[in-house]
């Protein structure tokens, strides 16, 4: 009898001629069971191999016309079960690292999420190289990577680290550069929210550590290995918990000669109000307000309203409730006035320009609003600081708008102009990305953009770092 098998392709004719020629029923059952058994054990080789070939760093692109946007990903077994550490540097730093399941079909198909949706992908097994495409573009977006080589050893360490702040235990990582001088060291300060940052794969530490800087990623209070309660945090009390950091590094057998702080959006704020506790060599804000709570809250306001296209009617109740959140009493009637104008809310379209955190859930809850909680002027403390700031904005950002938040830095520091740094990062909205589309630059000239984080971030960071000599 022939083999119907040739390497790994199964023949189902052959198997088909065996059912026509044989009468018997037991044979026929035999027969099938046989089929299956070959299918299953044909499919576990086939996934397992594809598996096993797998593991390993890879490193490629996503493709869309005639851009690419640089992907790698380090594939390992957990538990029987394959993975992938996802590493997206123009993305979120905070999101930009992450871990997603990886299944293989019984075709041979490699499926995993990415950040943009799902990839189905094959391999090139003899010239190790995964190529496909996601599912649900026109045009498509591709996905090409290449398999490389072990990665040599860290050039750095990566430390669990648990700090106390009176009853509240803060979980983070310390991300510790080895190959340089322990000369400066960044605490990162997260803005407005609760959810557990992944400390140890954050972007901006492994952005910065390259440069031999040491970075502090931490887990806000009640958030992620965390204790205590987000929830009802005030800004005094996050603002504590940074100085605990600091004094935590002053401490560190490294003994660095800079500590400074990075503050991303409301974090601006906690930065700065933890530096009227402790001395900080350097302060980066990135999106974070240099107004007041009160003023960020109703610029918001006024420019969300012109980018969810309003009624005069819609904006003037946008503005009153934006009035209550911080002036409404804690009674009965305060409540209903400010559910009142709620209520109206979602018909006008400007109810998703509030937070959840906006809007009380009873009467007791008015006074637990994060702008009672978070209300805080950093104009005093900004006007007395006397060390290196550097304040970058998206032009496209309406939640935290540059115009107002640089003129108020430029009179802070009119005194001292020569401490204070600037920039308006094209196209970026309030989380520094900027969006995917087609670019024309005329003359048929044109190409697809990419979301990715603005450039200007980490290029502006770099020279700030190196014009105040924190970094070499």
């Amino acid at each position: 009898m022939k083999s119907i098998f040739k390497g790994n392709t199964f023949n189902m004719l052959s198997w088909i001629n065996i059912w026509m020629k044989k009468s018997s029923k037991k044979i026929l059952i035999q027969c099938f069971n046989t089929l299956l058994f070959s299918i299953s054990v044909l499919s576990f080789g086939q996934t397992n191999n594809i598996s096993q070939t797998l593991i390993g760093s890879w490193e490629g692109a996503f493709i869309k016309n005639n851009s690419y946007q640089k992907l790698e990903i380090d594939f390992y077994e957990k538990d029987g079960e394959l993975f992938g550490l996802q590493i997206m540097d123009e993305w979120h730093p905070t999101f930009g690292e992450f871990n997603v399941p990886v299944t293989v079909d019984s075709t041979g198909i490699i499926k995993f999420g990415t950040g943009y949706g799902m990839a189905n992908l094959n391999l090139d097994k003899n010239n190790l190289e995964i190529f496909g495409q996601l599912e649900g573009f026109n045009p498509s977006i591709y996905v090409h990577l290449k398999k490389i080589a072990r990665k040599p050893a860290p050039d750095y360490k990566v430390e669990e680290i648990s700090v106390s702040n009176s009853d509240i235990t803060l979980a983070g990582h310390l991300h510790i550069p080895k190959a340089f001088e322990h000369k400066t060291a960044i605490i990162l300060v997260g803005g407005r929210g609760c959810y557990a940052d992944n400390t140890k794969y954050n972007l901006y530490a492994k952005f910065l550590r390259a440069y031999g800087v040491t970075v502090l990623a931490y887990q806000k209070r009640g958030n992620g290995d965390s204790t205590g309660d987000c929830s009802r945090a005030t800004i005094g009390e996050l603002a504590g918990d940074v100085v605990q950091m600091k004094d935590y590094l002053m401490k560190h057998p490294n003994g660095y000669k800079n500590v400074g702080v990075l503050g991303i959006s409301a974090g601006g704020w906690t930065m700065v109000r933890a530096g009227e506790q402790t001395d900080f060599d350097f302060m980066i804000s990135i999106v974070g307000p240099s107004t007041s709570v009160r003023d960020q809250q109703f610029q918001s306001a006024k420019y969300g309203a012109e980018i969810y296209k309003l009624s005069d009617s819609a904006k003037n109740n946008l503005k009153e409730y934006t009035r209550l959140m911080f002036e409404a009493e804690s009674t009965p009637e305060g409540f209903e006035n400010m559910m009142a104008i709620l209520n109206r809310s979602v018909e006008e379209g400007w109810r998703e320009i509030l937070d959840d955190t906006d809007i009380p859930e009873s009467i007791e809850a008015i006074e637990d609003l994060w702008v009672r909680r978070h209300d805080f002027d950093p104009k005093t403390a900004l006007s007395n600081y006397k060390k290196p700031f550097l304040g970058i904005y998206g032009d496209r950002d309406w939640i935290v708008p540059y115009k107002e938040n640089i003129q108020s830095l430029n009179s802070y520091f009119s005194e001292r102009p020569d401490l204070l740094n600037t920039v308006v990062a094209y196209n970026a909205e309030h989380g520094m990305e900027t969006e995917s589309k087609a670019v024309d630059l005329g003359d048929n000239q044109s190409y697809w953009h990419f979301y990715r984080i603005s450039p200007h971030v980490r290029i502006e960071i770099i020279k700030f770092l190196t014009k105040y000599n924190f970094i070499d």
